[in-house]
């Protein structure tokens, strides 16, 4: 549909303004749903609702996107929108991965997921099974994060869309990196490279891959290499106001300079990293810059700033209340439903086969 392309062209630039000013395009997307709402149009109105929680989602506090969300997910399924009930569901996962509520962005996974699978929708099933493969990797279980990344580029191999490919080889690399499998990381980061230099326009990928391709450095000790990788990235993550992405190589490279004996670069890096991982509620980011901060001033003999440091550290544990925790393990109902959607799927996959 010609009409629908151009809103959806006017949504993805909406979305690309909220990376820089918020403000106006947050304005923009109330035009664009008030519009749409007049014009009666179910597809437009909920592509306007999907607009604005991608302005919302940009900000720290994630309520508001998740609240419209919901009431998009009800939209759709009032209008019975079903082919686009499985991405919903994926963006409200996401938006609560972000909010460290890890439960909740599984549970909008597999419901994705379990979508995708009455659809037989390969690419949203993939897509899904990013998702789910991100929560094993918020609690730290890398090996099962890697089999759902895994199971994602099977799904998604004979659709050959190097940009879902380039998703899926950027959270494989991040898995085996954590796995210390570097080889693995390695030839996923190698893929992604190519994708870039094909001519993927996506600067947050890149900064991701510099950032991977920096740690492994930094793993092998080489620290020179490590904090050229990691200044790029972070270059990258700072032009395109990636804050996430931002305080993490922040901590990196704070790591890398601490190695290279360059403390008061270490300490700049950690001070930042501080404000800005506080400014956007990124509070297990907060707790580690500030114990790197404390324990590194305390090296120095400066004991009345690691004492500020140490206060403010225990202050944001106390406060700490998110789901993320590294005792947490997938429900047995999780499970059991994750088991019953990779049967569905393996039996779709046969059937494609058998049908090409």
């Amino acid at each position: 549909m010609p009409e629908l392309n151009q809103h959806q062209a006017r949504s993805n630039a909406i979305a690309a303004l909220a990376i820089h000013d918020d403000v106006n395009a947050l304005a923009q997307a109330e035009i664009m749903l008030s519009e749409a709402q007049a014009m009666r149009m179910p597809a437009v109105i909920a592509l306007a609702m999907q607009t604005k929680v991608r302005v919302l989602q940009l900000r720290p506090n994630k309520a508001p996107a998740i609240s419209l969300q919901n009431e998009l997910i009800r939209y759709l399924k009032r209008e019975q929108l079903q082919q686009d009930l499985a991405a919903a569901y994926w963006r409200l996962g996401q938006i609560y991965y972000d909010s460290l509520a890890y439960y909740r962005a599984l549970d909008a996974w597999l419901k994705s997921l379990e979508i995708a699978s009455e659809r037989q929708d390969i690419y949203a099933a993939a897509r899904a099974y990013i998702g789910v493969g991100k929560f094993f990797f918020g609690l730290g279980e890398y090996t099962r994060a890697l089999h759902c990344h895994s199971m994602a580029q099977t799904i998604a191999n004979s659709l050959n869309l190097i940009q879902l490919d380039t998703e899926i080889g950027l959270n494989i690399a991040a898995d085996a990196f954590r796995l210390q499998d570097y080889e693995t990381a390695l030839n996923a980061l190698n893929k992604a490279r190519a994708a870039f230099d094909a001519g993927l326009n996506r600067p947050s990928w890149l900064g991701e891959a510099d950032f991977y391709q920096g740690m492994i450095y930094f793993e092998q000790a080489q620290f020179s290499l490590a904090q050229e990788y990691l200044s790029r990235a972070y270059t990258i993550h700072h032009q395109h106001h990636n804050t996430w992405g931002e305080s993490h190589v922040l901590l990196a490279l704070a790591r890398t300079f601490i190695k290279l004996g360059e403390y008061a670069d270490a300490v700049a890096y950690l001070e930042t990293a501080c404000t800005l991982s506080e400014q956007h509620q990124q509070i297990l980011l907060s707790i580690e810059a500030y114990e790197i901060l404390s324990l590194l001033y305390l090296e120095q003999g400066d004991a009345a700033k690691a004492l500020q440091f140490h206060k403010r550290l225990h202050a944001l544990i106390r406060s700490n209340r998110h789901e993320q925790n590294s005792g947490l393990r997938l429900s047995r109902n999780a499970s059991q439903r994750l088991q019953d959607i990779e049967s569905q799927l393996e039996l779709a996959r046969l059937q494609a086969r058998v049908l090409h």
